[in-house]
């Protein structure tokens, strides 16, 4: 009886909090919404990580709109990911979140897994407390306090980058196996194609180069020539 008592309360502590059961809908919908953050970090990561002469062709081809999108990017990349890791349940209402899943998934089967995520939670949270000052101060709030004090809040090193990526690949790997089926992989940061914003970069360039070589007045005066015979120089 005592060895049967000990195994229901075992049991107890990994299954769900509650009637509400996590299902693979709600894991692949989670999903979906890390693939929309993460292409959007690969945006910012496109246009506005690297040379000093990357950031130099953004400043000379539309200063103010690349401030304005780095600025955008930066607000939805901290709101989105507080969205991701908040509570299970706010205001009364469930949340799809990092903790929902969890707290939700019936581990009675699994307690090593269980245990694996609780690592990887904990470690997701810690990156989150480094940027939600940012979300409550600035992006959900605009503190007059932090205002007053004009002090960047919500900065994080490359390597806690890193780390978050890794942390939230092997949670969705994790969530995949269990829910979706114990073949099933879900490799977040190995999604190719997720933006393209590398071909803006080079139709800049390609724009820079073009007037470079305009300024010489012999090759425009050629090139003007050839574009002015051309078939399509008229109206269409």
């Amino acid at each position: 009886m005592l060895a049967s008592s000990a195994m229901t309360t075992a049991e107890a502590m990994t299954a769900p909090l509650s009637g509400i059961v996590t299902t693979k809908e709600d894991v692949q919908a989670f999903a979906n919404a890390c693939v929309l953050l993460r292409s959007r970090w690969q945006h910012f990561r496109i246009l506005f990580e690297g040379s000093d002469l990357k950031r130099e062709l953004l400043q000379t081809t539309a200063p103010t709109f690349f401030d304005d999108l780095n600025y955008l990017l930066t607000e939805h990349l901290v709101l989105h990911i507080c969205r991701l890791t908040d509570n299970a349940q706010t205001m009364g209402r469930k949340n799809l979140t990092v903790k929902f899943l969890i707290e939700h998934s019936d581990f009675s089967a699994t307690p090593d897994m269980l245990g694996k995520l609780k690592r990887i939670r904990a470690s997701i949270d810690a990156f989150r407390q480094k940027i939600l000052p940012a979300r409550n101060r600035f992006i959900s709030h605009l503190d007059l306090e932090a205002v007053r004090l004009d002090q960047p809040l919500g900065a994080v090193t490359d390597a806690e980058w890193n780390q978050f990526w890794l942390d939230l690949q092997d949670f969705l790997e994790s969530m995949f196996q269990h829910h979706v089926g114990p073949s099933e992989h879900f490799c977040l940061n190995d999604i190719g194609m997720m933006s393209d914003a590398d071909s803006l970069l080079t139709t800049l360039r390609n724009a820079k180069l073009f007037d470079a070589v305009m300024d010489d007045g012999e090759i425009a005066s050629r090139a003007l020539r050839a574009a002015n015979t051309s078939k399509f120089a008229g109206d269409l």
